[in-house]
């Protein structure tokens, strides 16, 4: 006899500075969900413990500190709470839906439940014993209606369309703001839309250069519309809804190789190869269709020695997004040239004021910015800045020759008060 639990809640974190000197209308967002699907278990952990180093790396950190500084991360680690408890009760199982007791009485699909592209039968099944049962209608289901409400109240209504199905080949374009990740398991892909069908979406451009640019972290084969590991479809799937209704930039993982994870695989390689991706990501989430288009800061250094601050920093167009390996031909946001690399001083760009805060263009080692990959250095003497010794953080921007600016990349430096000696980060 099988004890069904009464209904569990779903919990969802915000996770943000709460002492930025951004409000929240101001801030980027990313969502990301995990155990839609019970038997999944390691979804939620990675989840967990990307959480936990947000919280605990804000402020010693550089990069999660202007991250939280100027975007939420939203978490739902468990959307399927009540399958969970089955899942981990029976193992054997390999319990995957909700507990819904109508029809076949072993639940429904939470990830073809979604009112995009619902019922579509190349991508899910009207049989209520299947694994990926659809439901009795869109949105059926309380945990589909718990994601979907509170995605309504995180992403801006504006950029929605009025009809997204009669709509769905009309690019969003890249002013949009926000970003959707679900995590799943198990197989070691990156997917994102379209899901539903075996073709690209209007917006493929950046949102392939997003899927590149992760498996860049995790090497993960990309599953998508028009790729040659799109698997088969999902049709009223998380990852096509969040893309096609709310208007934001979506993907999601496939992590690991098992559904109940081993743990030393897990400790070994999900968690090292996962978690700078999502720090990857959670920087994109204020204008990710166009940042993701912008060279990337592959590394900087910052040092104060001999009453100098010297910098530097190797800015790419193309080795993220190209690093993809055989079969794949040069994306297109990856052939510019960089044409720039700023640095700011105590200052993010995005709060940058002309005559009010510290900005330099650093300099090309060739003097010739004539590549898609350059090395930049600056050297500033630090007696005329006026600078308290301690801690500062130095922020560096890279700009290409089509003017896509790329994602932020901070360090901190330690400025010494006698002006002699030095601090490294």
């Amino acid at each position: 006899v099988h004890v069904i639990p009464p209904g569990s809640d779903i919990y969802a974190f915000n996770i943000t500075a709460s002492n930025s000197i951004r409000q929240s209308s101001e801030k980027g967002k990313l969502l990301i969900t995990s155990g839609v699907h019970a038997r999944e278990w390691a979804p939620p952990e990675l989840h967990a413990r990307f959480i936990e180093k947000l919280v605990k790396e804000y402020n010693t950190d550089s990069e999660i500190t202007w991250i939280l500084e100027h975007n939420e991360v939203h978490a739902i680690l468990y959307v399927n709470p009540d399958g969970r408890f089955i899942s981990e009760k029976y193992p054997d199982s390999y319990w995957r839906k909700n507990l819904n007791p109508n029809g076949c009485g072993n639940g429904v699909d939470l990830n073809r439940n979604l009112d995009f592209m619902w019922g579509d039968r190349n991508g899910a099944s009207n049989d209520p014993c299947a694994d990926d049962y659809h439901g009795p209608s869109a949105n059926s289901e309380p945990e589909t209606q718990a994601v979907v409400e509170y995605a309504k109240k995180l992403f801006p209504e504006d950029q929605r369309k009025e009809d997204p199905e009669g709509q769905m080949s009309t690019a969003f374009g890249e002013d949009i703001t926000g970003m959707y990740i679900d995590i799943h398991a198990s197989g070691g892909y990156v997917y994102y839309p379209w899901g539903h069908k075996d073709a690209k979406s209007p917006d493929d451009e950046a949102l392939q250069a997003l899927g590149r640019k992760i498996n860049y972290f995790n090497g993960y084969k990309l599953w998508a519309g028009s790729q040659p590991d799109f698997m088969y479809e999902a049709s009223g799937d998380y990852s096509d809804y969040m893309y096609g209704v709310m208007g934001v930039a979506s993907m999601g993982y496939e992590i690991g190789d098992d559904f109940q994870q081993d743990c030393t695989r897990f400790e070994e390689e999900v968690v090292p190869i996962n978690m700078p991706s999502l720090i990857y990501a959670a920087k994109l989430a204020m204008k990710p269709y166009k940042d993701v288009k912008g060279p990337d800061v592959l590394d900087i250094s910052a040092r104060h020695i001999n009453g100098q601050l010297r910098v530097s920093a190797t800015a790419s167009d193309s080795k993220m997004v190209n690093s993809i390996g055989k079969g794949f031909s040069d994306h297109s946001s990856g052939s510019q040239i960089v044409k720039g690399v700023h640095l700011y001083l105590d200052v993010h760009p995005a709060d940058y004021q002309e005559g009010v805060d510290t900005k330099w263009e650093m300099e090309t080692l060739d003097d010739n910015w004539d590549t898609n990959e350059e090395t930049a250095g600056l050297v500033v003497p630090t007696k005329d800045l006026a600078l308290p010794a301690g801690r500062h953080t130095i922020y560096v921007q890279a700009v290409d020759s089509r003017g896509y600016k790329g994602p932020v990349t901070s360090t901190y430096v330690q400025i010494q008060s006698n002006l002699r000696g030095g601090g490294r980060h």
